[in-house]
């Protein structure tokens, strides 16, 4: 908690500027119930050494190393890694048993700041420093991995002012984007962002797309980061 509070006071008082580009490979943590724990891997693209700390938490945006309320622990949470260098953090689940039939999602945040250079450090500079913010998905062993298949079976029918889009499977379908066009206008569907497992998400319709022939193109992410795309016609 002091190496934790110490780090966001660095964030206040840091007056310099300098590129935070540490990064973790792959844009999303899918943890395996049968797994021990989690390997990631973060690597210093800067010309200078970056201190990193690392949380997660259920699903506050304005979440800080501080309130985190995240079932992981991240091994180190705070860690120095040199200019062009990698580092491995472990991750591990310590929380309680979790549904077994369906995945159950969280968030992993991970914040860099790049040291000053010598010759910098009387400069009066801008420094941005970027969270990142990533959904962990902690996935049960008894719904296996079939997860490219989620956007094909995603149901859809209109109800009203509404699209009713279903969601039968025990992932949850990370989409992308969404259009309907209806021969002559097009429509895109926002705050479509994720349907969870054994749901329904109820999309809004504008005139001209409550009856008639309407098509719908929607993607979605799957595992590695790939978008998937389907396109369906509404009856």
């Amino acid at each position: 908690m002091k190496k934790s509070l110490i780090l966001s006071t660095l964030c206040l008082l840091t007056s310099f500027y300098a590129g935070a580009s540490v990064t973790m490979l792959g844009n999303r943590i899918i943890y395996a119930e049968e797994n021990r724990d989690k390997t990631l891997l973060f690597s210093n693209d800067n010309e200078t050494p970056s201190l990193v700390q690392i949380w997660t938490d259920i699903n506050d945006p304005k979440s800080t190393p501080e309130n985190a309320d995240g079932p992981f622990v991240a091994v180190p949470a705070i860690f120095n890694i040199t200019e062009h260098n990698k580092q491995n953090v472990k991750l591990t689940f310590t929380g309680s048993k979790l549904p077994d039939d369906r995945e159950s999602v969280f968030y992993f945040n991970y914040l860099s700041i790049p040291s000053v250079k010598k010759e910098d450090a009387d400069k009066n500079k801008l420094m941005i420093v970027v969270t990142n913010r990533l959904k962990l998905f902690y996935r049960p062993a008894a719904i296996g991995n079939e997860t490219n298949s989620v956007i094909d079976k995603l149901e859809f029918t209109r109800n009203g002012s509404n699209l009713d889009v279903r969601n039968p499977t025990p992932f949850h379908a990370s989409i992308s984007f969404v259009t309907l066009s209806n021969g002559k206008q097009r429509q895109q569907i926002d705050n479509t962002d994720m349907i969870p497992p054994f749901s329904v998400a109820k999309w809004p319709l504008t005139a001209g797309y409550k009856t008639g022939k309407v098509t719908v193109s929607l993607g979605a992410i799957n595992d590695y980061g790939v978008e998937k795309t389907r396109t369906i016609d509404l009856p």
